[in-house]
C-alpha cells in the first residue's frame, strides 16, 4: 500500500506568506477518492476561509484504503486525519502534534480527539427510512476491507432492529478469507448469500462502495433490485451511486459539517485549549434516495398504488378524497392499511413526502424557501417551516446552511 508523502516544511518558500505572516501548516491525511473524503476537505477549507485563518494545507490525492503516514521530514502545526491504522496514531502521539481523527476507527482515542458522524444515528436513520418504505425483512452487509475494525454501524443496525421486533440477516463469512479473494470470487460468495435472503428484503451495506458490489452481485445472481432486495449504502458516494445499476441510495453523513467542526476542534487545540476538547459525533444529514430503494414493500397492491399516487401528486392540493377517487378502497380500509404497513396515516404520508422533497430541493438547488414550499405542495412557507421544525428541529434555512451539498445546483428540468 502507498504511503502519504508531503512537501518538506523546511523549504524556505513555506516560511512566510506574501503578507509577512507565517502560515500555519496543516496536514490532511484524508482520501480524496470518495464523496466523504472530498466533503471533509471542503468543510475544513471552508472553516479556514470563514475564520480568516492563514492555514497552508498539505495533502495528496489518495484512495480510501491507502495507508497514510506523516513523512519523517514533515514539520507542521496540526493534523486532521482519517486514522485507520495504529501506526499513524502512534506517530501523531509520539510527535505530540495537535490532531483530530475523522474516522470511525478509534486508534489513539484517549489521546486524539474525534470528530465524525454518529454510527448509531446513521443506523437509526436507515431503519426509519426502510421501515417507512414498508420493509419488514432486513439484512446487513459488512465491509471486509477494514482489518481490525469493530463495526459499530452494523451492530447498531442489528440491535435497533431487534429492539423493534425485527430480525436481521448478516453476511457472516470468514472476513479474513473474503478479504483475500479477488473481486469476481467475492461477488460469487456474496451472490450465494443474497440468494438465501427472503423476498423482499431491505439490505444496508456498510457504504456505497460495498453497496455497488451488492447490486452487481444481485444482477449476476438474477436478483432484481429493488423489487427483490432494496439496497441502501451506509455512507453515500456519488460516483459509486451513479455507477451502480440501478443507481444506489445512500446515507449522507454530513461530510462538510464534520470537516468544518474538525477544523474548529483543531483550531482550539492550536489556540491552547486542548484540555477542553471533547469528541464530537454529528448526526447524518439525510437519505439520498435513488432507484435501488425506489419501491414500496407493501403486499397489498391497492395500498401500494395509493402510496405511489401520493408520491406522484404531492405537489398539488392532494386530499384523501383524491386518493379514493383513483384507488377502489374505502376510507377506513385506506387508514387501516397505512397504519398497518407504514405506521402512519395517509395524511401523515402526504406531509412526509412533501417534507422529503423539500429537503432534497434545499440541499440540491438554490431555490428560495418560498419557491420550494410552493413546489412541494405547502400553501405558505410558514407551513414548510413548521413541518421542518417538527421533523428536524431546525428551520429550512438552518438545515440548508448545515447540510447543503457544495456542488453546482441542479436545474428544475434536471431534478428527476
Amino acid at each position: 500500500m502507498s504511503m502519504m508523502t508531503l512537501p518538506n516544511a523546511a523549504n524556505d518558500s513555506f516560511s512566510t506568506s506574501r503578507h509577512g505572516v507565517k502560515p500555519i501548516r496543516i496536514a490532511l491525511l484524508i482520501d480524496t477518492s470518495t464523496t466523504w473524503g472530498a466533503g471533509l476537505i471542503e468543510g475544513i477549507v471552508d472553516y479556514a476561509k470563514a475564520k480568516h485563518k492563514q492555514w497552508l494545507f498539505s495533502f495528496e490525492h489518495r484512495g480510501k484504503n491507502d495507508r497514510l503516514m506523516l513523512p519523517e521530514s514533515w514539520v507542521g502545526n496540526g493534523v486532521i486525519a482519517r486514522i485507520n491504522h495504529p501506526d499513524l496514531a502512534e506517530q501523531i502521539i509520539a510527535r505530540k502534534i495537535p490532531a483530530v481523527n475523522v474516522s470511525w476507527f478509534r486508534f489513539g482515542e484517549n489521546l486524539i480527539p474525534t470528530c465524525t458522524c454518529d454510527e448509531e444515528k446513521v443506523a437509526e436513520m436507515a431503519i426509519r427510512y426502510l421501515l417507512g418504505k414498508g420493509h419488514r425483512q432486513f439484512a446487513y452487509c459488512a465491509s471486509v476491507t477494514r482489518p481490525g475494525y469493530y463495526d459499530r454501524l452494523g451492530k447498531s443496525f442489528v440491535d435497533q432492529l431487534q429492539q423493534n421486533g425485527f430480525a436481521c440477516a448478516q453476511f457472516n463469512g470468514d472476513f479474513e478469507q473474503l478479504a483475500r479473494l479477488d473481486t469476481e470470487h467475492y461477488l460469487m460468495e456474496l451472490g450465494k448469500w443474497l440468494k438465501q435472503l427472503p423476498r423482499p428484503t431491505a439490505l444496508l451495506a456498510f457504504d456505497d462502495l460495498l453497496g455497488r458490489l451488492v447490486t452487481e452481485a444481485c444482477a449476476q445472481s438474477g436478483i432484481v433490485v429493488p423489487d427483490d432486495i432494496a439496497v441502501l449504502g451506509g455512507e453515500h458516494d456519488e460516483l459509486c451511486s451513479r455507477v451502480s445499476s440501478p443507481p444506489l441510495s445512500g446515507v449522507d453523513q454530513s461530510a462538510h459539517e464534520v470537516g468544518f467542526h474538525a477544523a474548529e476542534m483543531l483550531d482550539r487545540q492550536l489556540s491552547g485549549y486542548a484540555g477542553e476538547i471533547r469528541n464530537i459525533r454529528l448526526s447524518p444529514a439525510r437519505i439520498i434516495s435513488r432507484q435501488s430503494t425506489d419501491k414500496v414493500a407493501v403486499e397489498d397492491e391497492m395500498l401500494a398504488e395509493a402510496i405511489r399516487y401520493i408520491e406522484e401528486h404531492y405537489a398539488g392540493e392532494i386530499t384523501i378524497r383524491d386518493i379514493l377517487k383513483e384507488i377502489p378502497l374505502s376510507r377506513r380500509a385506506l387508514e387501516i392499511g397505512f397504519r398497518r404497513y407504514l405506521g402512519r396515516t395517509p395524511r401523515d404520508e402526504i406531509r412526509r413526502v412533501r417534507v422529503q422533497k423539500a429537503l432534497e430541493f434545499l440541499c440540491d438547488t438554490e431555490w428560495s424557501v418560498t419557491k420550494i414550499a410552493n413546489e412541494c405542495g405547502f400553501d405558505r412557507p410558514e407551513l414548510l417551516t413548521r413541518a421542518f421544525r417538527r421533523e428536524f428541529k431546525a428551520t429550512p434555512s438552518e438545515f440548508r446552511k448545515r447540510f447543503a451539498n457544495r456542488k453546482p445546483p441542479i436545474t428544475p428540468d434536471a431534478r428527476g
